[in-house]
């Protein structure tokens, strides 16, 4: 059972991420200043590797 969990929560995990990644790619620029980040980190984070995510 606890594979089955840990299963579970990585899926969660990783849809979370994406959907963070999908807010930081639709912010403007004033938004993405206002939180201390510029557009090329946002770009990084969007290409890199996933398995480094």
């Amino acid at each position: 059972m606890r594979a089955w969990q840990a299963l579970v929560e990585m899926l969660r995990h990783k849809r979370e991420g994406s959907r963070v990644r999908n807010q930081l790619a639709a912010m403007t620029e004033r938004e993405l200043l206002d939180c201390g980040m510029t557009r090329a980190e946002i770009t990084y984070e969007l290409h890199k590797p996933r398995l480094r995510q």
